[in-house]
C-alpha cells in the first residue's frame, strides 16, 4: 500500500506526524509526498519519498503546469494536485496493488484492513462525511454538503487496476478543465466524486472509525471514548483515522459544541496539537513558491480571479508568473 499527500513547504509538519501515525499503524506502507513548491525538500523522517508538483506533472504529460498552478492559492493548491498524484501514483508504482490518498491532517490509529477489503471488490472506495441524517428541523449540514460534496476527498482509495487508473485520470480532467460553472471555494476536487458510484466500479466505506472530523462529531455512533488500550467509538467501534483540520477554528468550536469536557476527544486533540507544535519549531512558517511573480511581485488574489476567469474564454499563451498585476489577460 502507497499512501500519498499533498502540501507545501508550510504543511511539511502535518504531513510528517500522518506519516509516522501510518508507520506505527502500517510499518509495511510507503509514503510519498507531492510537495507544491518550486524547490525540493530534503528527506525527512517516515516520509519514503517527496516529489514536487511540477516533477508529478512532468512524469505523467499533464501540460502547462505553470498555467495550472497559477489560479489557485496555497489553501487550494492541496485539492488541485490530489488526482495528479493519484495518477501518479498508480504510474509509478506499477507493483504496488492500493494506493490511498490522505490529507496531511489526518493521523491513523489503526491499520485500513477494512479499505484493502473494499478494494478487493471494488476499483475505488470513498469515504462519506456524514453517516446520519440531519434532525428534520435542520437541513443545514445537508446543504453544506451538497454544496462541498457527499464524499471527504481527504480519504480515496485506489486499486491499481484499470479502472483505477480511468477514475484517477477522469478526476484529474474533471478538476483541471477550465470551464463555466466549475465548484468555487477550495473544495473544487471534492463535490465531483458525487458521480463516481454511478459511473466507476466503486465502494462506500460506512464504517464510522474512518474519518473522524469537526462535521461530523455531532453524530450518535462517532462518540468517542478511551477503552483499555486504544480509541473507540459508539458500540466498541474502533478509530481508523481521524481528520484534524481546523478550518477557520470550526474544530475547536465543534469540541465545544459536542464533546463533554472531560471527553476523550479533547485529550486526543490537545496532544495532537503538542506535537504539531513541536514540527512546527523545525518547519517554520515560508512563503508559497506559487505566491510571487518572477519579479518578486507578490500576485494579488484578484489577479488570480482574473486570470481563472480569462482561461474560461481563451487560451492564455504566455508564463502568467512573467506578467504582473497590472497585466491584462
Amino acid at each position: 500500500m502507497i499512501i500519498g499527500t499533498v502540501v507545501n513547504a508550510s504543511g511539511l509538519p502535518q504531513a510528517r506526524l500522518m506519516a509516522n501515525s501510518v508507520k506505527r499503524q502500517m510499518p509495511y506502507a510507503k509514503v510519498v509526498v507531492c510537495l507544491v513548491e518550486e524547490f525540493q525538500a530534503e528527506s525527512l523522517p517516515d516520509i519514503d519519498w517527496i516529489v514536487t508538483a511540477r516533477e508529478i506533472c512532468e512524469y505523467i504529460g499533464f501540460p502547462y503546469f505553470d498555467h495550472y498552478i497559477f489560479k489557485f492559492n496555497s489553501l487550494q493548491s492541496g485539492a488541485a494536485m490530489k488526482a495528479q498524484l493519484l495518477t501518479y501514483l498508480l504510474q509509478a508504482f506499477p507493483d504496488e496493488e492500493h494506493m490511498v490518498y490522505l490529507d496531511p491532517q489526518m493521523y491513523v490509529f489503526k491499520p485500513f484492513y477494512e479499505i484493502e477489503q473494499m478494494l478487493s471488490y471494488y476499483d475505488v472506495a470513498l469515504t462519506p462525511h456524514h453517516l446520519e441524517p440531519s434532525a428534520s428541523w435542520d437541513c443545514s449540514r445537508e446543504i453544506g454538503t451538497l454544496q462541498d460534496g457527499t464524499f471527504h476527498s481527504g480519504l480515496v482509495a485506489v486499486k491499481n487496476s484499470w479502472e483505477g487508473h480511468r477514475f484517477a485520470k477522469w478526476w484529474m480532467s474533471m478538476i483541471t478543465g477550465d470551464f463555466a460553472g466549475q465548484p468555487k471555494g477550495l473544495y473544487t476536487d471534492q463535490p465531483y466524486l458525487n458521480f463516481v458510484p454511478a459511473v466507476f466500479n466503486s465502494g462506500v466505506l460506512r464504517h464510522p472509525g474512518y474519518n473522524l472530523a469537526f462535521w461530523n462529531l455531532h453524530e450518535n455512533g462517532r462518540k468517542l471514548y478511551w477503552a483499555g488500550d486504544e480509541y473507540c467509538l459508539t458500540n466498541y467501534v474502533s478509530l481508523h483515522c481521524v481528520n484534524f483540520s481546523n478550518f477557520l477554528g470550526l474544530l475547536d468550536s465543534c469540541i465545544d459544541a459536542y464533546v463533554p469536557h472531560d471527553g476523550a476527544f479533547r485529550q486526543l486533540w490537545a496532544d495532537y496539537k503538542q506535537y504539531l507544535e513541536w514540527l512546527h519549531l523545525q518547519h517554520p512558517e515560508a512563503p508559497w513558491s506559487y505566491d510571487y511573480f518572477y519579479s518578486g511581485e507578490k500576485i494579488a488574489d484578484e489577479t488570480k480571479l482574473r486570470y481563472r476567469e480569462a482561461k474560461l474564454h481563451r487560451q492564455v499563451e504566455e508564463n502568467p508568473f512573467c506578467l504582473s498585476n497590472s497585466s491584462e489577460f
